[in-house]
């Protein structure tokens, strides 16, 4: 009993397009998630006039979820191609089911799971004095929300959530809730600056976001003053350094951020 190599291909890669196109949330259109209407990176973000983007290669920065998928499901199929006698290996076929099965359904399951870094984009005199004057929470939002996280709705849920208070009194409805779609580090008035680029509901009033300006700042600082800018359907938030000094030096203080994955402990500021 034989097969061409042709045809394998032929159904993995079938497979393949499938199973990520079902389990990978992380890609174009819209996901729905507790009532949220959560954007999944639709095109991409130009970057702005004056802006880079540096991405530097890190681990985090990977997706785990779209190498285990690949290697599990090519595994399976050699696997079963193998058993069949339409592949050679028989001998290693049981091993290659065996293992395959287990790293696919993880590959699915962290897919699913992902949540996609947001763009950073940045000035080049920003990032001179980036290491000289951002805080150690601008740093930490920074990092945090240009890496893959597992598990969250979406990029500072924790953050937004005691801010806004959803679902509590004089709180607003989850569903106002915004989405940050970009971060941008610039300079205003010399003052290394970390802009956070949110997408908000079209009935989200801007009173919203400025009844709430004492406690924005006092949640991301200390060392930093909060600027909001209203833009069509969307609102700016930029942490802007106030040169005190304050917020540097890693000494512990609250929990600000979740863990990067469900049961890890929680991240300090």
């Amino acid at each position: 009993m034989a097969a061409s190599p042709l045809l394998c291909a032929t159904l993995v890669s079938n497979l393949l397009s499938h199973y990520c196109s079902v389990f990978q949330h992380g890609g174009h259109g819209i996901v729905r998630s507790n009532n949220v209407l959560v954007r999944a990176s639709k095109e991409e973000l130009p970057t702005p006039a004056g802006f880079v983007r540096e991405e530097p290669l890190r681990i985090e920065r990977i997706s785990f979820g779209s190498i285990l998928t690949p290697v599990g499901l090519g595994l399976l199929i050699y696997g079963f191609g193998a058993f069949f006698q339409m592949l050679p290996g028989g001998d290693v076929s049981s091993l290659l089911l065996i293992y395959g099965f287990p790293i696919s359904l993880l590959g699915f399951a962290l897919s699913y799971a992902q949540l996609k870094p947001v763009p950073c984009f940045s000035q080049p005199e920003a990032l001179k004095v980036r290491e000289s004057q951002a805080t150690d929470i601008q740093n930490q939002l920074r990092d945090d929300v240009t890496r893959f996280r597992y598990g969250d709705e979406q990029h500072l849920d924790e953050a937004l959530s005691r801010i806004f208070r959803f679902g509590q009194a004089k709180g607003l409805p989850r569903r106002f809730c915004p989405i940050l779609v970009a971060i941008r580090e610039e300079l205003r008035a010399g003052k290394y600056t970390l802009v956070l680029d949110f997408d908000t509901k079209e009935d989200m009033e801007d009173e919203e976001w400025t009844s709430r300006l004492e406690k924005i700042q006092s949640f991301f600082g200390p060392g930093i003053t909060v600027e909001l800018k209203s833009r069509t359907l969307g609102q700016e938030v930029a942490l802007v350094c106030d040169g005190s000094g304050a917020g540097r030096g890693g000494n512990e203080q609250k929990d600000v951020l979740p863990p990067l994955m469900p049961g890890m402990k929680p991240r300090q500021q």
